[in-house]
């Protein structure tokens, strides 16, 4: 007889956390974990009746814990009233924080569960209270041979290209990226992503003109990309660029470790981690980060060698083995409430 979780998260929408949630998700399944999914409203204001028909909803007779997946704008400062909720029930719950950083929040998050989980030594380092590393998941995907590829998007063969494919706002810093191409004169550069809703924001509107003006006829936007294309995309990319400004974590560059690519990020200590790792290469403003473009496209050894560190990180953060670090936690955790 499995164990049986609750898991509340938002599900089925463009967002990060939903990504993640459904990976776990299927991974524990695998582990004869009985997961039931308690849909939370991705977007739209939350109100307090939202709340509580969320908590309320839990088949608390069927279930042994709660796990919750955290991230600030999901609750907007209702966590009190969710968490006062779920103590009532009388189930120990497991909260994943997949950012950190506003004190208030952080806090009530820690005096409510009986485990909050991280993503990285960063994490658990800004976080002001005690938490248990887990990695963020990780899943190896085929490629498709990269002249096939380049080939669906009109690109030469020949002509080298840079990619970036995630969400797109000023926090992810691709006027950075653009900056650093206009002096690569001999690639192109493809980008993929968007918003949560709707087609373009206005700084998606900027940053296009900005490359239309800069880049002329070197740059190409896919918009939102969904999972099935997502192959074809990553396949069409020589290596992968993530020059963020902020991050606790990146599903999207994990995604593009799990391609088997490339890639160079903005020096944030999460991304430092992985590079001590191998994983991944970081840079430090534009002119830095023209100067690793440059070496990624003419270094091919250089480049065959953070590839294979990428698939190597990926194996050891499998989604097969984050969900088992997640079993000793649920279990560790009801044996205690025992």
């Amino acid at each position: 007889m499995g164990l049986n979780l609750a898991v509340i998260a938002p599900f089925n929408v463009k967002c990060g956390v939903a990504s993640y949630s459904r990976d776990l998700y299927d991974a524990l399944v695998k582990l004869d974990v009985n997961v039931y999914i308690i849909k939370l409203p991705r977007f739209g204001i939350k109100t307090q009746e939202i709340i509580r028909n969320v908590a309320e909803s839990i088949p608390i007779k069927e279930i042994d814990i709660i796990h919750i997946q955290h991230e600030y704008g999901l609750y907007q400062d209702k966590e009190a009233d969710l968490y006062g909720i779920l103590k009532r029930l009388g189930k120990p719950n497991i909260t994943t924080m997949h950012a950190i950083g506003n004190y208030k929040i952080d806090s009530v998050v820690a005096d409510y569960s009986d485990v909050v989980i991280v993503h990285n030594e960063f994490c658990k380092r800004l976080f002001a209270f005690p938490s248990v590393i887990i990695p963020h998941g990780c899943k190896l995907n085929e490629t498709m041979p990269i002249d096939e590829a380049k080939k669906v998007f009109g690109v030469d063969s020949r002509i080298p290209v840079v990619g970036y494919c995630g969400f797109i706002s000023e926090a992810k810093g691709l006027d950075t990226l653009i900056d650093a191409m206009v002096d690569v004169k001999n690639a192109g550069l493809l980008i993929g992503g968007g918003w949560h809703v709707g087609i373009d924001t206005n700084y998606i509107i900027r940053l296009k003109q900005k490359s239309f003006e800069v880049l002329q006829g070197r740059c190409q936007w896919l918009g939102y990309v969904p999972d099935e294309r997502l192959k074809t995309v990553y396949s069409a990319m020589d290596f992968v660029c993530y020059p963020s400004r902020w991050a606790t974590e990146s599903g999207a560059l994990l995604m593009a470790l799990g391609y088997g690519k490339a890639v160079v990020a903005n020096r944030l200590f999460p991304f430092v981690e992985k590079e001590k790792k191998g994983a991944l290469v970081t840079f430090k403003g534009v002119k830095n980060l023209k100067r690793k473009i440059k070496r990624l496209l003419k270094d091919k050894d250089y480049r065959a060698k953070l590839e294979e560190g990428a698939r190597n990180y990926c194996m050891e953060n499998s989604w097969e083995n984050v969900a088992k670090k997640h079993l000793d936690v649920y279990n560790h955790v009801l044996e205690k409430s025992k």
